[in-house]
């Protein structure tokens, strides 16, 4: 949506909650990361999409950019990604369980075919797989708050909790040890996550409760990457 003039905006958040002239306050601190894990999944689940940037770097120094929708739906969660692997762009569906990447024009012709999609896999032996397949597969993961902050509940301790503000909205910030190693997670009001920390990885959440529609690219559109 694009709408010019302060009134026309609020008109559209009004709807959403925002402009309301009165920010709700930070959600009050849980005593334990399982306690943070379950109020973050309950937050997620009922707002049940967001807008999410993910930036990371992968183990073998590329640099990783990633803007995406997700819609959150339990173990059947989707994600409509722009990845920006080190400096090169490129779009990718998570759906129903299968990563489908969008073949460039190159790609298309030297796999000399007429389809635009591929599937890639973590463990797939074709060159796609092997140069993406891993990588994206944990990106996909971690773009999942639900994932995120369960796996950070299992092995990990608040060692910290306060309200905080963060980026002009109220916040409850937790630091975590995991054992020697820190994270951070920012929940809302509503329990939803707004900002992770986790090693390299930052992912930052907002536009919960959105208009977001995924759908896997059709049959006819998906190719062979081998």
């Amino acid at each position: 949506m694009r709408a010019t003039g302060f009134a026309a905006v609020c008109t559209a958040l009004l709807l959403l909650g925002g402009c309301s002239g009165e920010e709700k306050p930070a959600a009050p601190p849980v005593k334990d990361a399982a306690q943070l894990a379950s109020a973050a999944a309950e937050g997620t689940q009922k707002a049940r999409s967001s807008k999410i940037a993910l930036e990371t770097t992968a183990e073998d120094g590329r640099k990783v950019v990633v803007t995406s929708s997700g819609l959150y739906e339990g173990p059947n969660s989707k994600f409509s990604m722009v990845a920006e692997v080190a400096g090169e762009k490129r779009d990718l569906i998570f759906a129903d369980g299968v990563l489908y990447y969008h073949l460039s024009d190159a790609q298309v012709r030297e796999l000399k075919t007429d389809k635009e999609w591929v599937k890639i896999t973590a463990d797939g032996k074709d060159a796609l797989s092997a140069a993406n397949g891993e990588l994206m597969t944990n990106v996909v993961e971690t773009l999942d708050p639900t994932r995120t902050i369960d796996r950070i509940s299992k092995s990990g301790k608040i060692t910290k909790s306060e309200q905080a503000d963060l980026n002009g909205t109220a916040t409850t910030h937790y630091v975590l040890d995991l054992g020697g190693s820190p994270a951070e997670v920012w929940v809302d009001a509503e329990q939803r996550p707004v900002q992770v920390n986790l090693g390299k990885t930052t992912v930052k959440y907002d536009s919960w409760a959105s208009d977001v529609v995924i759908i896997a690219p059709p049959p006819e559109a998906i190719g062979d990457s081998r």
